[in-house]
């Protein structure tokens, strides 16, 4: 093996992906559209996508903040109180949609 190459691949890893031709189809636009090779697309889009791989602390406690809320209104349900109701209703939808903005 030439000296070359031994240090090319000391400093890289490769990986391998598979697309389907669908999959492919509209990678080849989006790298068209940019203006790219595949290698900086791809390199690009995975190092800028946020995975969001487990439950963090901060989601955590938001999910306990709607099972409380969801207490509450069943508390509030049994004892007949409907603006309650629909307070905690409006505060859980406002929850979950800021919960939805930060996935």
């Amino acid at each position: 093996m030439s000296d070359r190459r031994k240090k090319y691949d000391s400093k890289m890893i490769r990986k391998t992906i598979r697309f389907s031709p669908d999959e492919f189809a509209s990678v080849e636009k989006k790298i068209e559209d940019a203006g790219v090779d595949f290698t900086s697309w791809a390199r690009s889009a995975i190092l800028r996508k946020k995975l969001q791989t487990k439950l963090t602390h901060e989601l955590l406690s938001e999910i306990n903040r709607i099972g409380n809320n969801l207490n509450q209104i069943a508390k509030a349900v049994n004892i007949d109180n409907k603006k309650d109701v629909l307070l905690e209703l409006v505060e859980i939808e406002r929850t979950l949609k800021r919960i939805a903005d930060d996935c």
